[in-house]
């Protein structure tokens, strides 16, 4: 897929919408923003804004050539861009059994199925860029696709927006801080005046749901259904 912008345009910045119908699409659909999420979550494109462009690795991945020793460490860095994916790496220096990575995930709140489709995803791509890393022929198409087929990404990916909203308080000295998102509002509604030791104990609490929300959002990102994570 990222041949595709490359091919259109090089390393231009275009729109989303630009991207999206490099892509083949006439809009930005679900389908097309699954495919744009897929490839940032691999980092192939970066974004700024409405401005996307593919990445130095993309574009080493794209066009080194194939047995180069930058085009296999481009594409170790690109398979394991993705957050989960990363830190399983972190905790597996060499490939785990299959049982052995689904009780690691299973341990992190995911369920069985979703530990299982996990773990399938992550071997698959630990495979592949492990072919690489060892010169072993592999098909003909552009290796990020095959990376996109490896790891069936194909959920949407929605844009987040850090826009703050202020609401008026429900009653005296509490306030509300709305963040809009393109799925909907998180509201947070709190005391103005809070004590350091309650300050700490909130930021615990949200740093837990940031993390579980992190979880979510990652399997989203590599097409786990939204039941598969507790």
């Amino acid at each position: 897929m990222a041949r595709k912008l490359y091919e259109k345009d090089g390393r231009n910045k275009v729109s989303k919408a630009a991207l999206a119908g490099h892509l083949g699409h006439d809009s930005l659909s679900g389908p097309a923003l699954g495919k744009i999420g897929a490839l940032r979550a691999y980092g192939l494109i970066d974004a700024n804004g409405d401005d996307y462009r593919i990445t130095d690795d993309g574009l080493t991945a794209l066009m080194a050539p194939e047995d180069s020793l930058d085009r296999v460490e481009a594409l170790r860095r690109l398979a394991f861009q993705p957050s989960l994916f990363s830190a399983i790496a972190k905790d597996f220096p060499t490939a785990p059994s299959d049982s052995n990575l689904r009780y690691w995930l299973a341990k992190r709140g995911f369920s069985a199925d979703g530990a299982a489709k996990a773990a399938k995803t992550y071997l698959a791509t630990l495979a592949l860029a492990t072919s690489m890393e060892k010169g072993y022929p592999h098909s003909p198409n552009p290796m990020e696709d095959e990376m996109m087929e490896a790891t069936e990404l194909a959920r949407p990916i929605q844009r987040r927006s850090t826009e703050m909203v202020d609401v008026s308080p429900l009653k005296p000295g509490v306030r509300q801080e709305v963040i809009a998102l393109d799925e909907g509002d998180v509201t947070i509604t709190f005391p103005e005046n809070l004590s350091s030791e309650s300050f700490e104990d909130l930021e615990d609490h949200l740093k837990i749901f940031v993390r579980r929300m992190q979880r979510r959002a990652n399997a989203k990102i590599l097409g786990f259904d939204e039941g598969d994570q507790h």
